[in-house]
């Protein structure tokens, strides 16, 4: 009997159908579950998300029970490669760096596997287009969902902003170059959703080619709706993974001659129309084609994934032949990550390129297993492609699935996405039905005496799936304990929740979220505390909690950080150390030299702290205009810092080729000068670096009356017509609240009267505008929140905690002349100079302890 007509057993008992419908719900409710990649690390989502990374391989055990072994062939040399994948995940995962956090993950990369196999013991010549259409459902729902939540949450918002905005007569529309416009609904990242969008729409467009019933519409509106849902993501990768499919499925159009080459042609100009249109009305991909063009780009467009690929590459050189160990990358990140890299990617749980994350992880592994399955898939493909009309999918449709795995590994070479459940789950489907369609012409028969066999291995699979639920025990209730103590700390029972977290750290004690948590916590706690003794006692604790998440993980800048500025006041020699150990890890991290240069004062080490300081103004110049140098220790060391700054500039301007630092130095120093009242100085350096509104500046602070009107339309030209218009000065004021001072869009929101109003008063007292600028603008206190840490830590239960570091920030200097203190994330030439001089003084700091 032929393959085709084979019988094939599909009994409700044999095919597990609640295994697989559990399986199938659990999926569903990840794919469209609001920000689902950071609710599946919290509890009790993590939970559900364990379920359902256990279930395929439940799943598969049953089928494997009740079928015979050749139902589950992958075939065409597929099953090699899986054997071979998985003899990686667990080799790679006996010799990792952190071997608890790489079984977690080994469990993970495992249940995709479960469920290819479980699918091909599933799947049938009937089955195989109903499951892709049930995907194609659940992806129109996607995108749905994910426009509507798009426009509930940010676009609808965003018209109102825009309308206040015009109220005060600043006009300006909607810009998917501010991060926070972008489209990552539901996922919770606008590269997720692009991602799973370039997975989807090839099938769309298949089922709508090959479906010859009223459906044939719904499938040519999912594809339009997944096309605008691509346009508010506002991703790159996404265009170019457009690109990327488009190019070759116009080729194999023009080549096989299944339309007429008036269609085609029609079909390439629709197509190309469309990207255009894509390109053409969205800031952001305007922005980057014309970097492209001028074959430049700016640092936010190329360096985060520099730094993040030179990570990769030196994690995978130091263990080529294993990895680092899955899971690793978040922990060992900042070990890696270059100096010059600046403040741009300080930390990461994914290294935004799929082949530099499993080279950082698995090594060769990680590369040569998933080159190996491409080709294999290609000469697959190339080999059956003539017997491709005998098999249950029109070739076109198959084509289409092929066609997504081609776009995605163009976009995959720009973001690393297979911990994400949606894309994951299509990724399995579609290499399921393509194997499935390649296996029915080489089917072979399940041979005698294998019943035993298959029985024997079924026993050992539920053996070890009992060994791996019980292992996941202690995860879950340490997750378990430790929301219940986020729960008490919402509350204010700081008790409950230091109680409940200790529980959680005792179930798994190499984890660092939990003691990290702690230890903020009560460090937060003891600079609260009007009783002394109590803040002494909260604090030896925090110091005892930040110590023991050092040890756990110690290459994490936080902890080194807000340990340091805990121990300073008490242990200086203490601190010293700490910050030592941070600026090794981000050297250009904000407050990191000021609070070495602060410990160090505190142990009488006057021009090391003098050093340090200038190191940290060079690099982070709003500092200087900071209301800390008129108190008490800071006040001692000042004039030090001024003459070493001075010394610091003369040297880098005469060691640094680049004209772009030379000019940005150039302008800081002419702040700095400005600043402590050289004009001359000022005016010497701003004269052919500086910006139009500082000149204005320097002019109004000599006395000087110019016009304003042909400064441009940036913050600081408002708060100088706001000085020379007193009528006016509320108004202008506003503006310049709102108003851009950089080239990089941001969100901001219209003050309310009460802050204008204020703001104004201040400037009403001062009799110049020096003196309004530098003595009477409002200072307000600025603590650095750690966004995303829950999100880096792969446990998002908690609160993102605070830099204990306070900035005293002028909000004149902050709202409205920031261009002229400016500290930019990436400016390698910069930080690869200050580079030694950093090194030089850690090294005497480490003398000092």
């Amino acid at each position: 009997m032929p393959p085709s007509a084979s019988p094939i057993i599909s009994t409700k008992n044999a095919d597990g159908n609640l295994l697989l419908i559990i399986t199938a719900i659990l999926y569903g409710v990840f794919t469209l579950l609001p920000n689902s990649t950071t609710q599946m690390v919290t509890w009790p989502w993590v939970a559900l998300w364990q379920a359902l990374v256990l279930m395929p391989i439940a799943w598969l055990l049953w089928q494997v029970w009740h079928q015979p072994m050749s139902q589950f062939r992958l075939g065409n040399g597929f099953d090699w490669l899986a054997g071979f994948m998985v003899l990686g995940i667990v080799f790679t995962t006996l010799v990792a760096t952190f071997p608890q956090q790489a079984q977690w993950y080994a469990l993970a990369a495992i249940a995709p596997l479960a469920a290819l196999y479980g699918l091909m013991g599933w799947l049938t010549q009937v089955r195989v287009l109903k499951l892709l259409k049930a995907q194609a459902y659940l992806a129109i729902a996607f995108m749905i969902l994910s426009l509507g939540l798009w426009a509930i949450n940010t676009y609808l918002p965003e018209l109102g902003r825009l309308e206040s905005l015009q109220a005060i007569g600043v006009n300006r529309s909607l810009n998917l170059s501010i991060v926070a416009l972008r489209n990552g609904f539901p996922l919770g990242h606008q590269n997720y959703v692009a991602g799973y969008l370039v997975l989807i729409l090839p099938l769309l467009v298949g089922l709508a080619i090959v479906d010859k019933t009223w459906q044939r519409w719904l499938w040519i509106a999912g594809t339009g709706l997944g096309l605008i849902d691509l346009y508010t993501t506002s991703s790159r990768a996404g265009v170019l993974a457009l690109i990327a499919f488009i190019i070759p499925a116009l080729l194999e159009l023009l080549l096989s001659r299944h339309l007429p080459r008036r269609i085609v042609v029609l079909i390439s100009l629709l197509g190309l129309g469309l990207l255009s249109l894509l390109v053409g009305t969205n800031p952001r991909l305007q922005m980057s084609f014309a970097s492209l063009r001028q074959d430049s780009a700016s640092g936010s467009q190329i360096a985060y994934r520099l730094i993040t690929h030179t990570v990769g590459w030196q994690m995978g050189l130091e263990r080529p032949w294993a990895g680092q160990g899955l899971g690793s990358v978040p922990i060992l990140f900042q070990r890696y990550r270059p100096s010059w890299g600046g403040r741009e990617a300080e930390l990461h749980f994914q290294l935004h390129s799929t082949p530099a994350q499993l080279w950082a992880e698995m090594g060769l592994w990680g590369i040569v297993l998933p080159l190996a399955g491409a080709l294999l898939l290609i000469y697959a493909l190339g080999r059956h492609r003539q017997t491709a009309a005998e098999k249950p999918l029109p070739p076109s449709l198959v084509w289409s699935l092929a066609a997504s795995l081609w776009g995605y590994s163009v976009l995959s070479l720009t973001d690393y996405q297979l911990d994400v459940i949606a894309i994951t789950g299509l990724l399995v489907i579609y290499v399921a039905v393509i194997l499935f369609q390649l296996r029915l012409s080489t089917e072979i028969p399940e041979r005698l005496g294998q019943s035993r066999r298959r029985r024997g291995l079924v026993g050992l699979g539920l053996g070890l799936l009992l060994v791996l639920s019980l292992w996941l025990v202690p995860f879950h209730r340490a997750w378990a304990h430790s929301s219940a103590g986020f729960g008490e700390l919402r509350k204010e029972n700081f008790q409950g929740f230091v109680d409940q977290l200790q529980r959680s750290q005792r179930f798994t004690p190499w984890e660092s979220y939990y003691p990290f948590q702690l230890g903020w916590a009560l460090g937060d706690l003891s600079l609260k505390l009007e009783d002394r003794l109590l803040a002494n006692q909260a604090r030896r604790e925090a110091i005892a909690w930040f110590q023991q998440a050092n040890q756990v993980s110690p290459y994490q800048e936080f902890g080194h950080s807000n340990l340091g500025w805990l121990q300073a006041p008490f242990e200086p020699e203490a601190a010293i150390a700490s910050f030592t150990t941070s600026a090794q890890l981000v050297p250009a991290k904000m407050g990191v030299f000021l609070g070495l240069g602060y410990s160090l004062l505190l142990n009488n080490q006057i021009d090391l702290a003098a050093e340090a300081m200038a190191l940290e103004i060079i690099r982070h110049p709003r500092i200087f205009t900071s209301s800390i140098w008129t108190v008490e220790p800071f006040v001692q060391v000042y004039p030090r810092v001024l003459s070493r700054l001075e010394r610091l500039f003369a040297e880098l301007l005469s060691e640094i080729p680049d004209s772009a630092v030379t000019a940005h130095l150039h302008l800081i120093r002419g702040t700095t000068r400005w600043w402590a009242d050289n004009r001359m100085g000022a005016a010497e350096d701003w004269q052919n670096h500086g910006t139009e509104i500082g000149q204005a500046l320097l002019a109004i602070t000599n006395g000087e009356t110019i016009d304003l009107n042909t400064l441009p339309n940036r913050a600081g030209k408002f708060a100088l017509l706001a000085w020379q218009n007193p009528a006016d000065r509320e108004r202008m004021l506003a503006i310049a609240w709102v108003a851009e001072q950089g080239d990089a869009p941001v969100l901001t929101t219209v003050p309310t009267k009460p802050q204008v109003t204020a703001l104004a008063t201040t400037m009403e007292a001062a009799d110049t505008f020096d003196q309004w600028i530098k003595q009477y603008a409002p200072t307000v206190e600025v603590r650095n929140e750690r966004l995303g840490f829950g999100v880096f830590k792969r446990h998002d239960d908690g609160p993102s905690p605070t830099d204990y570091y306070v900035r005293f920030e002028n909000i004149a200097i902050a709202k409205f002349f920031a261009e002229l203190v400016p500290a930019p994330d990436f400016i390698p030439a910069l930080d690869d100079q200050l580079q030694p001089y950093r090194e030089a003084l850690l090294a005497q700091a480490a003398a000092v302890e």
